[in-house]
């Protein structure tokens, strides 16, 4: 279609891009300022009511509202001058519990534009940049992003797909969440099967962090924190279950990493993997993914550029560890058992149950 498409036509399709890139950063202002949450619990109201409950001053508040209007997020009343939220407005915006709550999304998008500027080098000699190279903000909007899954349906929903599993978690067994992040999905488990041991491994010392903060402030006994650069994966196939999520596709040297899991985890034991959803080539993507967009921007800003942080980095970028390569590298390092789970409580993941 962009073949028959004029100039202006052309030109008002990017200016969407532009348009999009700016409220991106007036989405997330309106977030960290509670604008939306307020909007969802009172209903209609003007810019100085809005600015009067939020403390803040109605001028600014007015523009943003003008603005949030324009876009279609925010719904204009004229008669009234006033301003509302509709329902699926309150859910993407509002919600931080909803499944479709969006706001974590918005807070890592905004935080990597500072890193724009060293994007030009990365161009030139191949090299990314890590996880923590994109700042704190960056670890963060990432974890509210997985926060509802983890933490509402990865124990009641998933893990009982994982055959087995569940009993052994109940009586005690030795788990590994491995690229733990802030540990939401870590805390999850171990609140749940108090008589297991947990270990939560991450090269991310904001994401350590910040996991260190979370469990405290969930008190769990039963769980400790390990950077693999000083404590790596055992070698002692000792933990009956390890789990990852959204974890490979961003390594920069996956192989390693699935071959230390490999050798971590028991004969009988099991790796529970969870990556996003993609298809083996571009055109495919290109055609069928109508996340592909989404996914090759966030690569490209995000995951690809963590996955050659270092020289000799994969690079396998967002989409990189779908199901064929998925299959393909377990295959190579030693498991000989690999079943997708069928979980529909994810857009974005795809769930493999791997076995030795």
């Amino acid at each position: 279609m962009s073949n028959t498409m004029s100039t202006r036509d052309f030109a008002s399709q990017v200016s969407q891009s532009v348009t999009g890139g700016l409220n991106c950063a007036l989405t997330l202002l309106g977030d960290q300022l509670g604008l939306y949450r307020q909007l969802a619990e009172s209903g209609a109201m003007n810019s100085t009511q809005l600015a009067q409950q939020t403390q803040l001053s109605e001028r600014w508040v007015r523009e943003w509202l003008y603005q949030q209007a324009c876009i279609g997020q925010i719904e204009y009343l004229k008669a009234s001058d006033e301003f509302y939220l509709s329902e699926p407005a309150k859910k993407v915006l509002a919600e931080t519990d909803h499944p479709a709550y969006l706001g974590g999304m918005f807070q890592s998008v905004v935080s990597i534009y500072d890193t724009v500027n060293h994007l030009p080098e990365c161009f030139r000699s191949g090299t990314g940049h890590s996880f923590d190279d994109k700042g704190e903000s960056c670890a963060c909007g990432i974890e509210r992003m997985s926060r509802k899954f983890q933490a509402d349906h990865l124990v009641p929903d998933l893990l009982p797909q994982i055959d087995g599993m569940v009993e052994r978690l109940k009586a005690g067994a030795s788990v590994a969440d491995v690229g733990c992040g802030g540990a939401t999905s870590t805390i999850a488990m171990a609140r749940a099967f108090p008589n297991s041991q947990f270990t939560g491994y991450d090269i991310s010392l904001h994401a350590l962090d910040r996991a260190q903060n979370n469990i405290n402030a969930a008190g769990v006994k039963n769980l400790v924190l390990h950077n693999p650069v000083d404590q790596p994966l055992p070698e002692d196939a000792s933990f009956d279950f390890i789990t990852t999520f959204d974890v490979i596709h961003d390594s920069t040297h996956p192989d390693q990493l699935i071959s230390a899991i490999r050798h971590s985890l028991k004969e009988d034991g099991a790796w529970l993997c969870a990556d996003v959803k993609g298809l083996p080539t571009f055109a495919e993507n290109l055609e069928d993914n109508p996340m592909a967009t989404l996914a090759y921007s966030f690569s490209v800003l995000v995951c690809m550029s963590a996955g050659l942080s270092t020289a000799d980095g994969a690079g396998l970028g967002t989409l990189g560890f779908h199901k064929d390569k998925a299959r393909e590298m377990t295959k190579a390092n030693g498991f000989s058992r690999f079943r997708e789970v069928p979980f529909e409580g994810d857009a974005f993941n795809a769930f493999y149950d791997i076995r030795p």
